[in-house]
């Protein structure tokens, strides 16, 4: 998204600063490195504990919910209606003004007008909420807008991981195979600070379903941290085991023979590689594949342990030109055995479905060049006549969704609970990752 939605000009004074700051956060939602160094999310975040990840996912879920109470009550079609549809289908679907012009029958200037009266609702309301909060005023933060410098590290990473994860293909993986070979790859860097991999453990498992290329990095990533934050003359043991369709890997430190407390506790890992961005690549290349990362780093007992699902765990695939909502929808199911490959459109689904047999199908109405009705009848006739499919608009079609061959459908913006619920509607109990 873009900055350019409406003319820009400086601030004329704090509350015009803030409805700014509340318009690039709209801008730049599903953009994890943005609004982690926007000076809203510190704000938003004031002095509660977490990092800066988390205070940006904290905004975010609370942006989508001021934007959620501007829905109208009712199917009206006036002013607030219009104003609503504006933010969602440029903040939430990702929409530019151009594209939003002939689907509600506005002009250009009109979009611009409800767009910006969308920005201010949603600003009003965060004012409320910090105000409740009782944060640091919002001249505080708006002094630090614009005193980023070139993107940082961790911000080209981010654009990059957002690359990658709109080329992920998921296919089935021994976990173990990759595990020893990227063990093999990384001994060289072992042998001159007295460390060794632990492969005694590392026993057979089902399939698990990734992208082996973006979990080769991920793993890649884990091992080196490891590498680097652990003392000399340890040994870095790995296992896995199954659970419940899931496979669980274990990497945790374990002492050598004839290593002293005093050369260990004397260890004093490098700063500025604990600073990298290493760790955060790996865990969001395992998220965006369904799993989970967590790490516990004290003194003498270093453990991470990643989290995935079996090949034979239900798979759900979603089909939206807004890459940033597959995101969304990843992340609300990442912490259940669930199984969540993206299409952004109608061909690249299709195949999708030659190859993978999902249990369930998310698909959007409104898509350029083949719309969600017509995929909805080739979906039917070509490749999944029995699988559940629900459609997720943000106009109201549930009757016609229904008369077309879907089995629900779902209003946008969707919330978490909501996929939920719907999605064991169709699919039975959905069972939480160990």
């Amino acid at each position: 998204m873009t900055e350019k939605d409406t003319p820009q000009g400086e601030p004329t004074d704090e509350a015009d600063a803030f409805v700014q700051m509340v318009r690039a956060a709209l801008l730049h939602l599903y953009d994890n490195a943005y609004l982690q160094n926007h000076p809203l999310t510190a704000l938003w975040a004031g002095d509660s504990p977490g990092d800066r990840l988390t205070h940006a996912q904290d905004l975010r879920r609370t942006l989508l919910d001021c934007i959620e109470r501007l829905r109208p009550q009712s199917a009206a079609h006036g002013e607030a209606a219009r104003v609503y549809a504006v933010l969602t289908y440029r903040c939430i679907d990702g929409l530019t003004i151009e594209e939003i012009e002939p689907k509600l029958g506005l002009s250009r200037r009109q979009v611009y007008r409800e767009f910006s009266k969308g920005v201010e609702a949603v600003a009003a309301q965060l004012q409320d909420l910090l105000r409740t909060r009782g944060v640091r005023s919002a001249r505080q933060a708006t002094t630090e807008v614009g005193s980023e410098a070139s993107p940082s590290r961790r911000e080209l990473a981010e654009a990059e991981l957002t690359r990658l994860r709109k080329e992920m293909r998921s296919e089935s993986l021994d976990l173990c195979q990759l595990v020893e070979s990227l063990c093999a790859l990384l001994n060289a860097r072992l042998q001159p600070r007295g460390l060794q991999f632990d492969l005694s453990e590392l026993h057979p498992t089902p399939p698990v379903l990734g992208d082996r290329a973006l979990l080769r990095q991920a793993l890649l990533n884990l091992l080196s941290y490891a590498i680097d934050v652990l003392p000399p003359h340890t040994a870095l043991r790995l296992s896995t085991r199954e659970n419940e369709g899931a496979v669980q890997l274990r990497l945790r430190q374990q002492t050598l023979p004839g290593a002293s407390e005093g050369r260990l506790s004397a260890h004093a890992p490098s700063t500025h590689r604990r600073e990298g961005v290493a760790l955060t690549v790996a865990e969001s290349l395992i998220a965006a594949q369904n799993g989970r990362l967590t790490l516990q780093e004290t003194p003498g007992a270093w453990l991470a342990e990643i989290t995935l699902p079996t090949a034979q765990a239900p798979t759900v695939l979603i089909i939206d030109d807004n890459q940033g909502l597959i995101e969304l929808f990843q992340r609300y199911l990442a912490g259940h055995r669930v199984v969540v490959i993206g299409a952004t459109g109608g061909d690249e689904a299709l195949r999708i479905v030659q190859q993978v047999t999902p249990q369930a199908i998310l698909l959007d109405v409104m898509m350029p060049h083949q719309d969600g009705w017509e995929v909805l009848q080739r979906l039917r006739k070509e490749a999944a006549p029995t699988t559940p499919i629900l459609v997720c608009s943000v106009l109201r079609e549930h009757e016609l969704a229904l008369s077309l061959g879907a089995n629900d459908a779902l209003v946008k913006p969707v919330s978490q609970p909501a996929l939920l619920d719907a999605l064991r509607r169709w699919l039975g109990t959905l069972h939480p990752l160990a």
